[in-house]
C-alpha cells in the first residue's frame, strides 16, 4: 500500500489493517493523519443530524417548484422550434411532383352567328303578344 492509498483511507472512515502497518512506519502519513485529524470537524450532534435530514426534501421541493414554473412554456417553444426547423428542412428536401408539359395548341376558326332577320309584317303578332309588362311576381293568396 502506497502514501496516496492510506491518505484516501484516513479521509474516509476508519484505516484498514493494511493502511495501520503503513502509517507505522511512513513518517510523512503520519503527519498527513494529525493534519487531518485537525482538520475534521467535530461530531455532529442530534439536533444537527435533524435539521440536516429535514435540509434535503425541503430544498428539493423549493428546487422543483422554480423548475417547473417555466417548463410548459419552454417545453412548448422548443416543440414549435422543432416543427418549424422540420418544415423548412422538408421544404427545402421535398421536390414538387407536378411535371411541366408543353402547352397544347389548337387553331379554332370562329365565324359570326346568322342574325335573323325579323319580319313583323309577316309575322302574325297580336298586341297582346308586342306590349307586355314584366314585373317582380307577386305573391298569391296561398302564399301567404
Amino acid at each position: 500500500m502506497n502514501c496516496e492509498d492510506v491518505e484516501l483511507e484516513l479521509s474516509g472512515n476508519e484505516p484498514s489493517v493494511e493502511a495501520r502497518v503503513h502509517l507505522a512506519g511512513c513518517v510523512s502519513c503520519q503527519e498527513t493523519s494529525k493534519l487531518l485529524g485537525l482538520a475534521a470537524l467535530p461530531p455532529l450532534t442530534q439536533t444537527e443530524r435533524m435539521v440536516l435530514n429535514g435540509l434535503a426534501p425541503s430544498t428539493q421541493q423549493l428546487w422543483r417548484a422554480q423548475r417547473t414554473r417555466g417548463a410548459g412554456l419552454r417545453r412548448g417553444a422548443s416543440l414549435l422550434m422543432a416543427a418549424g426547423l422540420g418544415a423548412l428542412i422538408a421544404s427545402a428536401l421535398i421536390k414538387p411532383a407536378t411535371v411541366i408539359s408543353e402547352p397544347l395548341v389548337r387553331t379554332v376558326m370562329v365565324t359570326a352567328p346568322e342574325i335573323p332577320v325579323l319580319d313583323f309584317e309577316e309575322a302574325n303578332l297580336s298586341d297582346d303578344e308586342v306590349f307586355f309588362e314584366v314585373g317582380w311576381p307577386s305573391p298569391t293568396e296561398g302564399d301567404l
